[in-house]
């Protein structure tokens, strides 16, 4: 019956229609680079060029796990909203770190794509730190 009423449906319009049988698999369509939306041309790792150990992954579920090279620091993200991308750090483990280590990412509360480059940024706008795309 359910047959019929499908065969019935795309007689009626202007689109043609074909019947898939009970056990066909209907392709899922792969996304590409631009049918990306901006949020998840973020998602992955990003380090920083000058420091290895420096890095922040930006997960699809809006978490994010950094390394500042003494603490690892976990939060939220969300954006871009007009260009913003937003963070908030909300936990991080609490090592003494050697002189020299500065919490840069705990400091950064927002970030904006430059080129290639993920710009962070701290509450007057400072940047804090440049990061790029990692292979890890």
């Amino acid at each position: 019956m359910l047959l019929v009423a499908v065969a019935v449906a795309c007689a009626a319009t202007t689109v043609g229609c074909t019947v898939q049988g009970q056990n066909s698999v209907m392709p899922t369509p792969t996304p590409s680079a631009s049918t990306l939306s901006p949020s998840d041309a973020l998602v992955g790792a990003w380090a920083s060029p000058d420091d290895p150990d420096v890095s922040l992954t930006l997960n699809a579920d809006g978490t994010m796990v950094g390394f500042d090279g003494c603490n690892t620091q976990s939060g939220t993200w969300s954006g871009p909203n007009g260009g913003t991308i937003y963070l908030e750090f909300t936990g991080q483990t609490e090592r003494g770190c050697p002189e020299g280590v500065v919490p840069v990412l705990a400091a950064s509360d927002g970030a904006m794509v430059d080129g290639g480059a993920l710009m962070l940024f701290g509450p007057t706008d400072a940047p804090t730190i440049e990061l790029v795309r990692s292979e890890d």
